[in-house]
């Protein structure tokens, strides 16, 4: 971590190392931790100093300082486990439920799992992120008890989003519950689940969304600048689902009116410029620590009508049996693939991954807090990059630091500067881009 301390979640804060998780707000025994959307970085944590006790559970449960990859099973698919951790099967399928397939962002398979586990008793409800009228554009952590429930929140959310800020809404289920989440998030829980045995028994099974990182908010207003819609006029907003990959579509209050964006314009030219910070250093995108991750198979050409379908890896004997019952039940067709599919559908995340050694290295020299793993095989997937790749991977970072002054802690000012939703059309997004990635 070098040699300049983490306290307390205002450090991590302060060094840009916060994946907006929320995992710390639910977690802290005084309740010191508030919540805020800095909308030029993600959600962050404040800590009340004056209440904080200086017990570090926050940092015990915080994924961004450091991951732990689990160890290997002989049962794992070998030619997958360097880059992606453990695989036992590798799937591709959709929803059997034409709605559920039709809305979800790449065939529903997350909502299918989560319907299936739902009706078979498996689980009473489903932790999830979603929206809350009167708030179209900000992500909340919720529970789900229904079907209706479900399709109502299908969809990416490309935006912040602390599902571990609903560590809490677990404890007042007493019953068996299905978490879904980021990579990070699943992290998060892991780490919390071993310190809190009633959390633990009450996890039926965890599901991850691949993840290419979170776009702060500054992504979407920039998504509404370009349609010239005031963000305090959005009455409803949807990045993705609808087909497959489908359209960002925006309604205005009071008018039937709906404006879209293409997948490819939305994410590919936009919101892919304004990811957190921390994002660009995670060594986890597909959710290994799952019992059951899913994400887009982009080996497909895709088009305007395809309903969608998922990749789908399992990842623990848990994971492998829901799947397979789900299957079984009716709720998903699917079929297994070769894993060489991950790999040819995944390749950005894959070149991510195997540039992070070097970025790693360039942040340890620099003195710039970087986060701890171990068990990832960082070094050996930076070795499959080509030489000129390897310098890229190092030297682009130190230029960034410098640039960008990533050696120096942000200012408490700074820290909690906000946007208002009605000047956030007049946002320098040039200067918002170079805050993100």
């Amino acid at each position: 971590m070098t040699d300049k301390d983490i306290n307390n979640v205002n450090d991590v804060t302060r060094w840009r190392l916060c994946l907006g998780c929320g995992a710390c707000e639910s977690v802290c025994p005084e309740k010191a931790v508030t919540l805020i959307d800095i909308p030029i970085r993600g959600i962050r944590p404040i800590a009340d100093l004056t209440k904080c006790q200086k017990c570090s559970t926050c940092l015990q449960v915080c994924p961004a300082i450091g991951m732990c990859s689990q160890e290997r099973s002989s049962d794992d698919i070998a030619e997958l486990s360097k880059a992606w951790g453990p695989v036992l099967e590798v799937w591709e399928g959709y929803a059997c439920d034409p709605e559920v397939r039709f809305k979800g962002s790449s065939g529903g398979a997350v909502t299918a799992l989560s319907i299936y586990m739902l009706q078979s008793g498996t689980a009473s409800s489903v932790l999830h992120i979603g929206t809350k009228e009167p708030a179209p554009l900000q992500s909340v952590p919720m529970i789900s008890k229904t079907r209706l429930e479900l399709i109502a929140q299908t969809g990416s959310r490309y935006a912040p989003a602390p599902t571990c800020a609903g560590f809490d809404l677990i404890d007042e289920q007493n019953a068996p519950v299905v978490f879904v989440g980021k990579p990070c998030d699943v992290v998060a829980l892991k780490k919390a689940r071993s310190m809190d045995e009633q959390l633990n028994s009450r996890i039926a099974c965890s599901i991850s969304i691949f993840c290419a990182g979170t776009p702060a908010t500054v992504g979407t207003y920039k998504i509404l600048s370009e349609m010239r819609v005031n963000p305090e006029r959005v009455s409803k907003l949807r990045y993705r689902g609808n087909g497959w990959p489908g359209m960002t579509t925006v309604q205005e209050k009071d008018s039937p009116r709906r404006q879209h964006m293409t997948y490819k314009e939305a994410w590919g030219r936009i919101l892919s410029k304004f990811g957190q910070f921390r994002c660009r250093f995670c060594p986890d995108s597909t959710g290994q620590f799952a019992d059951i991750s899913c994400g887009d198979p982009w080996c497909r050409q895709t088009n305007p009508n395809d309903p969608g379908r998922s990749l789908i890896l399992v990842r623990t004997e848990l994971g492998k049996k829901n799947l397979h019952a789900a299957i079984a039940a009716g709720h998903i067709e699917a079929k297994r693939v070769d894993p060489s599919t991950l790999w040819r559908s995944q390749k950005a995340l894959l070149r991510r991954k195997r540039h992070l050694w070097g970025r790693l290295t360039a942040m340890r020299i620099m003195h710039v807090p970087f986060p701890e793993y171990s068990g990832f095989d960082l070094f050996a997937n930076w070795l499959d990059l080509s030489f000129i790749e390897k310098i890229r991977s190092f030297t682009g970072t130190i230029r960034r630091i410098i640039a960008r002054k990533w050696h120096k802690p942000l200012a408490s000012e700074s820290i909690e500067q906000t946007i208002p939703a009605q000047t956030a059309t007049r946002i320098d997004f040039q200067n918002a881009e170079e805050e993100t990635v």
